[in-house]
């Protein structure tokens, strides 16, 4: 029990000096993939679960720092140090542990005066789960089934973006990024084809999606796909040509060749 007890305080030291960490509460399969990449991508992350055997998960699946409580509770988030990190991930498959755990985190934000707001990022499985946590508190919510049949959709219209897909955002280290971004009402890009923007032209970025003011998702769209107001566009290119392309959104007029 004594060892126990040494052993936490030693973790709790270190997840003390984290900073714009995540927060990933319940360990599942979601959570296995999820800190996988974390790893690769040299993301500081600490898992929060309330399992007897929590330690010998985390040796198993290599969590550098791990906390065993019910995640919603007080105690966790502060032997978590939610008060410096960057955000919070709860990935439980029953709903009111995400909503506790949602609910918890936007109560301690106001409480510490957090000026910045954490992101919270939670899954659900149907259309009103995802609209229920998104009007609770969460910033993003991923439905699996979803994003699986919009990858599969994406695949078989264009086959050749398998290859792109598992080269670009599921590769270690690779120098690319993908972004939302949205276009103002004043941009030169509103109401013209995808083919008579051009992108490709002026910056190195390639669109993968597009999204509309009613937050519908196009995977994919083809060069006669119109931008419409308030749409956003998925942009998969480097960091700095992403950036590029954020200004170029914002011009008037179309940039001149």
């Amino acid at each position: 029990e004594l060892l126990k007890i040494l052993k936490e305080r030693s973790m709790l030291y270190d997840i003390a000096r984290l900073k714009n960490h995540y927060v990933i509460c319940n360990h599942n399969e979601f959570t296995i993939q999820l800190t996988r990449q974390f790893r690769d991508n040299h993301i500081p992350f600490v898992v929060v679960d309330p399992a007897e055997d929590i330690e010998e998960i985390a040796k198993k699946y290599s969590y550098p720092y791990f906390v065993q409580e019910e995640p919603h509770t007080e105690v966790a988030l502060a032997k978590a140090h939610l008060s410096s990190a960057k955000g919070i991930i709860t990935l439980s498959r029953n709903i009111a542990d995400n909503i506790a755990v949602i609910a918890s985190a936007r109560l301690h934000e106001k409480e510490i005066k957090r000026r910045r707001p954490y992101f919270i990022l939670t899954n659900a499985n149907t259309l009103s789960d995802i609209e229920k946590l998104k009007k609770l508190g969460a910033d993003s919510v991923v439905s699996p089934t979803k994003l699986m049949a919009q990858r599969m959709s994406a695949i078989s219209q264009r086959p050749e973006m398998e290859n792109i897909l598992e080269q670009f955002l599921y590769k270690k280290d690779t120098p690319l990024d993908i972004e939302e971004i949205k276009v103002p009402s004043f941009s030169w890009m509103l109401y013209k084809k995808l083919g008579e923007i051009n992108l490709p032209r002026y910056v190195k970025v390639n669109v993968v999606g597009i999204r509309d003011d009613k937050e519908n998702f196009i995977p994919m769209p083809n060069d006669e796909t119109i931008v419409t107001l308030g749409a956003k566009l998925m942009l998969i290119g480097s960091s700095e040509s992403i950036r590029y392309a954020k200004k170029l959104a914002r011009k008037k007029y179309p940039p001149q060749e």
